[in-house]
């Protein structure tokens, strides 16, 4: 084929796919199901596989500072991989490879980031940038769809050898448990399996006729979402206590803990409770979360969601108390819920959102009601930002609504908690009888 072909060829194949770019959008959906090893070898290669998975982090993070103290050239993936080859029998060979492409993953992103840096000649930053250092007892594993296997109601994970012997984890699903899409790659973790899938939807042209939410994401208020005309906020107390108590009590166990050698019978006592009040904690979180996006993905149906990037960079800025109360905030998760329970979920950065009016573009700073001093508009500060991150979502930047198209429609959820049932000073009534989001009379 000479060159003037050659190159007709490849415009052709450009042509194609840029037409089944417009056609096809791929979006990934990500499930978590609940793992409990129903004996106790499944128990034994459960925490083996994982074991392995963190030796292998950490040969690779020892090679890394060893190659970088002496300047180096990095080697390859392809060097890697065939580096670990045989090294780590209690993985999969996949499960190896992937866990090399996202070590190499975490260098490159490291080093764009300290080069971008280092051009700002921002030095505080450029320390904190660190690349890949901790290591740990155990890391999470990850198996590509090649790996896994489906066998009726159960799916099978190889897990390599481990003491001699190959041996698989044999995980059940739900009963009635259907795949939203094809299967991407499942990652075992601590009882629980993320499986990641892969759903073609139409473009943005057959999405025109689709509701657009937008939810922007707090402490306070945990989420606030709003279609343009009614608005819905979920109260974050429930979320902010738990957080709070788990800090408070990680510090105390903690300076008890430096009171004694470790390793000590008291110190592996107290790390135990550690950890049984971290795992509980974040069970509870992660239950508030869900459903604190249930009641929204209620409130709008059938709607796609825009979510509002955490600028977290603006948390430096505050106090102690506050930049950790900002950092520990649930967003990531709640974006992930976000994304199965509506209809897709898009994330865009929320730069003054909350301080921009939106009927006059006018920045004003106010506490939890917002108050402009140009129009003289007052609303909610998190209904206004969830209204400006609707329009920039919808047209790539803050633009101005008329006074009649900000949402008076506010309903105010509470996340509903275990144990005693809260009511209010009325006499109780049935949901049945009530219209959504209305209050007992």
């Amino acid at each position: 084929m000479d060159s003037a072909a050659a190159q007709r060829h490849e415009e052709s194949c450009l042509a194609k796919r840029s037409r089944s770019c417009d056609i096809l959008v791929m979006q990934h959906r990500v499930l978590e199901i609940a793992f409990h090893p129903g004996s106790s070898l499944q128990w034994h290669v459960h925490g083996a596989v994982r074991r392995e998975a963190a030796r292998l982090w950490e040969r690779l993070v020892r090679l890394h500072a060893f190659i970088r103290r002496r300047n180096w050239k990095w080697p390859s993936k392809g060097a890697l991989e065939k580096w670990a080859k045989g090294k780590f029998p209690g993985l999969h060979s996949q499960s190896v490879q992937q866990a090399v492409a996202e070590f190499l993953e975490a260098v490159e992103s490291t080093r764009q980031k300290r080069k971008n840096l280092k051009a700002k000649g921002d030095e505080a930053g450029l320390a904190q940038a660190k690349y890949p250092w901790r290591t740990s007892r155990y890391r999470p594993v990850t198996f590509t769809n090649q790996a896994v296997k489906r066998k009726g109601n159960r799916l099978t994970f190889p897990c390599g050898k481990i003491d001699g012997k190959f041996c698989h984890l044999s995980v059940p699903l739900p009963k009635g448990f259907k795949e939203p899409g094809r299967l991407m790659e499942a990652r075992l973790e601590f009882c629980s399996v993320s499986l990641v899938y892969a759903i073609s939807g139409t473009g943005e042209a057959a999405q025109d006729d689709v509701p657009v939410v937008a939810v922007d994401p707090g402490v306070n208020t945990l989420m606030a979402a709003t279609d343009g005309e009614k608005a819905v906020l979920v109260s974050g107390r429930e979320v902010k206590a738990i957080v709070q108590y788990r800090n408070k009590t990680l510090a105390e166990i903690s300076q008890r803990q430096s009171f004694h050698k470790k390793g000590s019978r008291r110190w592996r006592k107290l790390q135990k409770r550690k950890r049984h009040m971290l795992a509980r904690t974040r069970r509870k979180v992660r239950d508030c979360v869900h459903k604190g996006t249930r009641i929204v993905a209620d409130a709008f149906p059938k709607a796609r969601c825009i979510v509002g990037k955490p600028f977290n960079d603006a948390a430096q800025k505050l106090d102690r108390k506050r930049a950790q109360t900002v950092s520990q905030a649930s967003n990531a998760l709640m974006v992930r819920y976000l994304d199965y329970k509506m209809a897709g979920c898009t994330e865009i950065e929320e730069h003054y959102t909350s301080q921009t009016c939106p009927v006059c573009a006018k920045r004003n700073k106010c506490r939890r009601i917002y108050s402009c001093s140009d129009c003289g508009l007052t609303a909610p500060r998190d209904v206004v930002g969830s209204l400006n991150i609707r329009t920039k979502g919808l047209h790539g930047e803050i633009q101005r609504v008329e006074p009649h198209q900000v949402p008076t429609d506010i309903k105010y959820r509470r996340i509903p908690v275990h144990g005693k049932r809260r009511s209010s000073a009325g006499h109780a009534a049935r949901s049945s009888d009530l219209p959504p989001f209305q209050k007992a009379a």
